[in-house]
């Protein structure tokens, strides 16, 4: 099967976490958006302990003033 479009993945050594796929064109707001749905979720199913890291490849609306706010809200958090 191939999907065309964008997606939004993250997995760690215990496993996949969350898949998000996106029609469109994604811009910094969905981005937030995304990480506030998907972020806390899989942390929790993949059992993750208190530390751990997200990687990004620098785009704009990864790098953008509002989404670096946001995700202060999503990655320092602690569940």
């Amino acid at each position: 099967m191939v999907v065309a479009g964008s997606w939004f993945g993250c997995f760690a050594a215990s496993g996949p976490g969350r898949l998000a796929i996106i029609d469109g064109s994604m811009n910094s707001q969905l981005y937030q958006q995304i990480l506030q749905e998907n972020v806390r979720v899989s942390v929790r199913e993949l059992k993750l302990k208190i530390k751990w890291i997200t990687q990004q490849d620098n785009d704009p609306k990864q790098t953008s003033r509002s989404t670096k706010k946001s995700r202060r809200n999503v990655i320092f958090w602690n569940g």
